[in-house]
């Protein structure tokens, strides 16, 4: 948000600005000379936000896209399967990794693919590999939308074995994230869940689908609405609604933790959507950048 004065007059505008090929860009937006309320300004930034992505990043990831559907219809279906499947097992690792799982690559594959071979690992984190597992696997064949009833259920299910008294339960008490500033939302986390899924219900077929897939994500983590497991349910969701409309997945890899804590932790703290968008859009391109050669 920046002030200018014309013909001395102050009035408000959003700006952004960014670099594209030596040269700067900027975008920008007039408010008005007096702020709106909360709820309108919000809009406002949602709407600015979605115009910067539409400019800067759609175009490539529509490209990436069309060449992505091509080659995965071109595939016989049982490879279809067995990549999704592929998918799963990298996915369930660097989700679990990020949440500190022990298990290895090699490991999470053998967990979900040969469960009779022992593993000298934390027996929670072998479990939630597994229940992660299928809980993936559920997404990509289920039909079923994302509501109250999927988020509790998919908790539960990834959780009910190691973390029985949270598992599917909104949390009624204050929560702190490790190693960051920002503080979730104390108290009215029903409400804000709620909020969270009307708005997801009511843009569903209006937004771009990697667009709202990302806002699902932030949002979703920033509430916080669970004890424990906020990050890997919000990563699967964000999943979800890529899956549903047909756009390649995204793998957030735990050695990029640092920079995807940073994005989250940043724009937070600085009520500044853009910063975690930014961080999405281009780790989502470059997270499936063969697709664009």
């Amino acid at each position: 948000m920046i002030k200018k004065k014309i013909r001395g007059k102050e009035y408000h505008y959003l700006s952004y600005s960014y670099r594209e090929n030596a040269k700067v860009n900027n975008i920008s937006k007039a408010i008005g000379k007096e702020l709106p309320e909360y709820e309108k300004l919000a809009r406002i930034k949602e709407e600015f936000c979605y115009e910067i992505f539409q400019k800067r990043w759609m175009p490539m990831i529509e490209q990436m896209t069309k060449k992505y559907r091509e080659r995965f219809n071109a595939l016989p279906k049982p490879i279809q399967v067995k990549d999704l499947r592929t998918f799963g097992v990298r996915f369930t690792h660097n989700t679990n990794r990020i949440e500190g799982s022990t298990l290895t690559l090699h490991e999470v594959a053998l967990v979900v693919d040969e469960p009779n071979v022992p593993i000298k690992k934390p027996t929670h984190d072998i479990i939630e590999a597994k229940s992660h597992m299928n809980v993936y696997e559920e997404m990509i064949s289920s039909k079923d939308e994302i509501d109250w009833e999927l988020i509790l259920d998919w908790h539960e299910k990834i959780f009910e074995l190691t973390k029985p008294e949270i598992a599917g339960i909104i949390r009624q008490y204050p929560v702190q994230i490790s190693r960051s500033k920002y503080v979730p939302p104390m108290g009215g986390v029903e409400y804000l869940l709620d909020d969270l899924l009307k708005w997801y219900d009511e843009n569903k077929k209006i937004l771009h689908p990697v667009f709202l897939a990302c806002m699902m994500h932030y949002r979703f983590v920033s509430i916080h609405p669970f004890g424990d497991g906020n990050g890997r349910m919000c990563r699967i969701l964000m999943n979800c609604i890529l899956f549903k409309n047909k756009y390649p997945m995204f793998d957030i890899e735990y050695k990029i933790r640092q920079s995807y804590y940073n994005a989250l932790e940043n724009a937070n703290i600085k009520e500044d959507d853009m910063i975690f968008i930014g961080w999405f859009c281009k780790r989502y391109i470059k997270a499936n950048e063969a697709y664009l050669k």
